[in-house]
């Protein structure tokens, strides 16, 4: 009886995923708005942490993956992209607390107040944001092919940051 009990509740649960609709493409979640409005507010930070020196660089490419991770986060169906961008971000904020020049003061830059690394730490820097950067994009293009239309653009702009301390 508890047998047959158990059958008939895994039945109604087995109906009830059947009988949900085909979900469209659109109706998942994701969306160019999403996907354009992530790649400006990441973009714009970029062009920002241009205008100031190299040793101040790492802190504002972090900034600017911390405020697109922010804007990102709003949308659950890009988790993958947001923690891809939220590990550069960590690894970045890792780096600057260990490798802080203190003797330089801060700098504001796109609504934050950035620091500077030391600059015997700078060509770490720079390899830490390259691998960094590689592989958020690299994993931003692994996934299915929905993920990969939307998330490519928030990829391409990734790997484009990396002139920025070339």
């Amino acid at each position: 009886m508890r047998v047959v009990k158990v059958l008939q509740a895994a039945a109604v649960a087995l109906m009830g995923i059947v009988a949900q609709p085909a979900m469209a493409e659109d109706d998942i979640g994701f969306s160019d708005q999403q996907t354009k409005r992530t790649v400006d507010i990441f973009t714009y930070g970029v062009s920002e942490c241009a205008k100031v020196d190299l040793v101040y660089r790492i802190d504002c490419l972090r900034q600017t993956y911390s405020q697109t991770v922010r804007v990102i986060s709003k949308a659950s169906v890009y988790w993958e992209a947001e923690v891809a961008l939220t590990r550069v971000n960590r690894g970045l904020y890792s780096f600057m607390r260990a490798n802080t020049d203190s003797s330089l003061g801060r700098e504001r830059v796109n609504g934050g107040r950035i620091k500077a690394v030391t600059q015997d730490s700078l060509p770490q820097a720079i390899q830490l944001y390259m691998a960094g950067a590689d592989r958020a994009a690299e994993v931003m293009r692994s996934g299915s092919s929905i993920e990969v239309r939307y998330f490519s653009p928030i990829a391409d702009a990734v790997e484009a940051s990396k002139a920025l301390l070339q």
